[in-house]
């Protein structure tokens, strides 16, 4: 069963201009993420959705499959990801010419993940007692201090009951967040949902530095102290 790696990356950026380009550690976050999934040894196809030449350019030499671009109306800042997704697997199985099985859907702007982390999310989903696997990271802060504001200056507790409320952060090793290092669905799921994480849910475990999201300057300036600390 055909497996495909999708990652999305259009140009547009308000937060980091031109992010998918940007260098972590002297490699751009597209080219990392490309060379990840390759690397991981389970993705028959490796395919980057985006609607910039540029972009396009930079993952074909990575090693990625660009055989399309993303139409300009799916690239916006509004631009929901299932119609980006439907798009490129679509798209991407008339250029094949016969159906996907498995989609593994990767952010470039994820630059730690490893290899390893998308092979071991890829055998789990293999394991066909879940509909869905997700990389996950330990939760920073307690649950129970989510706020929500208010236009009045007021906050209130987003989490109005929470299961439990912990003393110490020692008692949430059990507890995680969805890291977005990867999302492993079968296509079937996909397209009768539209949605990534189906439960039952499998996760695979990453830790809190390679789980870093570019969504700020601020990050990439992170990610690049991490790049240079570790060596990755």
């Amino acid at each position: 069963m055909t497996v495909l790696a999708l990652i999305p990356a259009r140009a547009g950026s308000k937060g980091v201009p031109g992010k998918n380009l940007r260098a972590v550690g002297g490699r751009s976050l597209v080219a990392r993420a490309v060379e990840t999934a390759r690397a991981s040894g389970v993705c028959d196809h490796v395919l980057v959705s985006t609607e910039d030449d540029a972009i396009a350019a930079e993952a074909r030499r990575a090693g990625a499959e660009v055989p399309f671009l993303r139409p300009a109306h799916l690239a916006g800042d509004e631009t929901a990801m299932p119609p980006v997704i439907e798009h490129a697997v679509t798209a991407f199985e008339a250029h094949l010419g016969h159906a996907v099985g498995t989609l593994v859907f990767l952010e470039a702007t994820v630059p730690f993940r490893t290899p390893q982390q998308i092979a071991e999310a890829v055998a789990r989903f293999d394991k066909g007692d879940v509909r869905s696997v997700v990389t996950v990271c330990p939760l920073e802060r307690k649950p129970e201090n989510i706020l929500e504001k208010h236009p009045d200056g007021t906050v209130t507790r987003y989490v109005r009951e929470p299961r439990n409320v912990f003393a110490r952060r020692q008692d949430m090793d059990h507890i995680c967040r969805v890291s977005s290092g990867a999302y492993v669905v079968g296509r079937e799921d996909w397209m009768a949902t539209r949605q990534l994480i189906l439960e039952p849910v499998g996760f695979v475990d990453m830790e809190s530095h390679q789980s870093i999201n570019i969504d700020s300057e601020l990050d990439l300036m992170l990610a690049e102290l991490v790049a240079e600390r570790y060596g990755i």
